[in-house]
């Protein structure tokens, strides 16, 4: 967890001791709580983005593609080297 600071009124602050006294609890456990209720809700109204999503339909096209033309075995040689394996190439050549 993480220390922060709040202002709020006096009034608001007495009822929220008040409150904490009568459940047994600390008035930082029903502030998280009611943190924790007011981001809940607000997700369910407003959800956020998820970044998943943006993976629907990925790779459709109008037609199929083949992508099987004998070049990849050719390719994924051309990127191993003998020593080092799979590496980033410093010629930029591949």
């Amino acid at each position: 967890m993480q220390r922060t600071t709040i202002m709020i009124e006096e009034d608001l602050l007495q009822e929220l001791k008040r409150l904490a006294t009568a459940k047994q609890e600390s008035t930082s456990n029903l502030i998280r709580e009611a943190l924790a209720h007011y981001v809940a809700t607000q997700h369910a109204d407003n959800p956020p983005p998820n970044p998943l999503l943006a993976l629907v339909g990925l790779g459709a096209s109008p037609e199929p593609t083949d992508v099987a033309n004998g070049r990849d075995a050719e390719w994924l040689q051309a990127g191993i080297d003998p020593i080092y394996g799979w590496s980033v190439r410093d010629d930029h050549t591949g």
